[in-house]
């Protein structure tokens, strides 16, 4: 009888202990913010009440989630849980509230006149932009090896030679030292020259060596302009323009460089044979966000997002398969750690025509999770809208959650021209009724049903298009 008491006093001690006060969310017991909100959570017991500053708070199953306004300077967080018994447990945290430091504009510095400063890209995916600041809309991811002219420095930038209406910006940490030349190097550039194949129609030209180039796309259209090939007796400056016109939407499209040549290539519209099954066949990579050593968002209860991120991804992948006969790719089926661009590059390896990047979403301080959650999707090229605005639809209906937007953002897995790529945040772990949800299996089945639905729809209506 002793010995059952005792094992019984050890299991009451151990869920007690589990379900302790702990704070989850903001991980340290003292931080500066910039924001004048902040919010807190993390595990309680769940016969315990909790006050904020004095102020009772919901408690929902065995957590806390709750937003508290900021003044300026410090402010003192006091958390305290008391539980059936009556005994208590306090825990304070301290967040300085600080007015946001004002951007400091750096002079232009141009370069002297008649000289030519010239450097090269050194990583690939370096990012070109509109401003001389990191956080200023991109122009294009460019490769390593691209040859640039520079007229000037501001600040950690270098601003390329006048390419037309809009400046272009790169940061002195993606190019090599710029030096000093006579003249420019002499380029010349081939007549287009077609080709195709199962998956894509493709246009080569033969360049001398690779230059800063651009492609925009609307709908059916491709304007593909390479810059600064100089050419004519006078080596006037002149930009390529190249402009591809297609009967069908576009789809997947990319330029990249090879063996002395410019090559741009278009994906083919997929020829749907079984209008029941309009996926068979086609190439899809899905992405399972973050995983190993990155855990994305960590929840109330520290149930971190990629295992959320993994389970849909899985059961979507078992789907598209299984159900519709699709050529399926993937980042990870495992608790794995895949660096960003990795993924990028085997979405390109298996010629995927649609990638779709799974995640699920948490707040910035500022943001009331009582107020901003719910379910959306972005893209950031124009040939992944549609699919990225249909798969927010269908989620939003489907799962009856809030409409959290179709958005438009630069982000690593959704900047791929080739394949059309959206990332998807399926729900908020710091919104309480859909981290419960996501914790059940009938809701991650659902969610991955409703983005297979959707990727059906997508295909179906470009179809109808050609």
């Amino acid at each position: 009888m002793k010995k059952i008491l005792l094992i019984l006093t050890l299991i009451f001690a151990f869920a007690a202990q589990v379900f302790a006060l702990e704070i989850v969310e903001p991980a340290d017991k003292s931080s500066s913010v910039y924001s004048d909100s902040t919010h807190v959570y993390g595990t309680v017991n769940p016969e315990s009440t909790v006050h904020i500053n004095s102020q009772k708070v919901k408690v929902w199953k065995d957590f806390f989630v709750h937003s508290i306004p900021l003044k300026m300077g410090n402010n003192k967080i006091t958390i305290t849980e008391t539980k059936k018994n009556g005994a208590k447990k306090t825990k304070v945290i301290n967040i300085t509230r600080m007015e946001e430091p004002k951007e400091e504009v750096q002079p232009f510095i141009a370069k002297e006149p008649h000289t030519i400063w010239t450097a090269k890209t050194i990583k690939d995916y370096a990012p070109v932009r509109e401003k001389a600041s990191g956080k200023s809309n991109r122009v294009i991811d460019l490769p390593k090896g691209i040859v640039l002219y520079l007229s000037g420095k501001q600040g950690d930038y270098y601003k390329i030679e006048e390419t037309g209406e809009t400046e272009f910006w790169i940061n002195k940490n993606l190019i090599s030292t710029p030096t000093l030349t006579d003249c420019r190097m002499p380029i010349t550039i081939s007549a287009p020259e077609k080709s195709y194949d199962n998956l894509y129609d493709y246009t080569k030209f033969a360049i001398s060596y690779p230059v800063l180039y651009t492609i925009k796309q609307n709908d059916k259209t491709l304007k593909l302009t390479l810059y600064g090939v100089y050419g004519g007796p006078e080596a006037e400056k002149r930009n390529l323009e190249y402009t591809y016109n297609s009967k069908d939407t576009i789809l997947g499209y990319d330029g990249v460089y090879s063996n002395g040549d410019f090559v741009f290539k278009t994906a083919k519209t997929p020829v749907i044979k079984n209008p029941d099954k309009p996926l068979e066949g086609l190439r899809i990579f899905i992405d399972a966000g973050h995983g190993g050593k990155d855990t994305g968002a960590m929840g109330p209860t520290k149930i971190p997002e990629k295992k959320f991120n993994l389970a849909i991804a899985l059961k979507l992948i078992d789907l598209l398969q299984k159900e519709e006969g699709a050529i399926v790719s993937y980042s990870r089926n495992t608790d794995v750690f895949v660096d960003l661009y990795k993924r990028v590059d085997l979405a390109k390896q298996n010629d995927a025509l649609i990638s779709v990047s799974i995640h699920n979403n948490s707040l910035p301080q500022g943001e009331n999770p009582y107020i901003k959650h719910g379910t959306g999707t972005y893209y950031y090229n124009y040939n992944a809208k549609n699919v990225a605005l249909t798969i927010k639809n269908n989620l939003v209906t489907d799962l009856k959650l809030k409409d959290d937007g179709l958005n438009y953002k630069s982000l690593v897995l959704d900047r791929a021209t080739d394949p059309v790529s959206t990332l998807i945040e399926v729900a908020y772990l710091t919104y309480p009724e859909e981290y419960m949800l996501l914790q059940e299996d009938k809701f991650q089945m659902e969610a991955a049903d409703s983005i297979r639905k959707s990727l059906r729809e997508f295909i179906l209506t470009v179809q109808a298009k050609k």
